[in-house]
């Protein structure tokens, strides 16, 4: 980010107009980057003090998942299906929010460019699940548990940038509401992550 502005702010330099919009919308997409970094941090920070608790309402959790896609710039490079029919149920809206962009940055992290990442919401018994799935590598049965604590990543020889953390603040904000969080093979290879959240109302 620092480069970026700095070579923005060189008086010496005469950039093309296609070159400024390119270096503004990059230091844009980095300074998006470091804001859920640092989210993430002061979440987790928050959650092991025990200061956070959630603010539920009645909340249309399809439309909330349609937003998010929606409005998800790093979801750019990949191929993105949505099935999330309306089902409103009481949750905290931003959390939830939060629980959905973290699984999806998950995603998009381990996984190559134009891979398909699906995005379901399904009504289930008293459970409204929402699930994000992948036709990427997935995660080896022994990784399952461990990706969800803090600052612990997937598979060693595949270093993916990040801070390590957006899954555990997945997990805690499942937590909160009583929910759970998993992830298993996706019928034909991949990764799905699931999330129980209460039912409707």
């Amino acid at each position: 980010m620092l480069g970026l502005a700095l070579t923005l702010h060189r008086p010496d330099l005469e950039l093309s107009p296609e070159e400024q919009h390119d270096l503004t919308r990059r230091l844009a997409a980095n300074a998006r980057k470091l804001d859920r970094i640092l989210s993430n941090l002061l979440d987790l920070d928050r959650l092991s003090r025990g200061v956070v608790e959630p603010v539920r309402e009645p909340t249309d959790v399809g439309a909330l998942a349609r937003r998010v896609v929606d409005e998800a710039d790093f979801l750019s490079l990949h191929r993105v299906s949505v099935d999330a029919p309306s089902v409103t149920c009481d949750v905290d809206p931003a959390k939830t929010e939060r629980i959905l962009e973290n699984l999806l940055i998950n995603a998009v992290k381990h996984t190559p460019p134009d891979t398909p990442i699906w995005v379901r919401v399904v009504l289930r018994g008293s459970d409204v699940l929402l699930a994000v799935e992948d036709s990427g590598p997935g995660v080896p049965p022994e990784l399952r548990q461990a990706i969800f604590e803090p600052f612990r990543q997937g598979r060693p020889e595949q270093h993916s940038p990040g801070s390590g953390i957006g899954l555990s603040v997945v997990a805690r904000f499942v937590e909160l509401h009583g929910g759970r969080v998993w992830v298993e093979e996706r019928p034909g290879g991949g990764a799905s992550f699931k999330v129980t959240l209460p039912g409707p109302r």
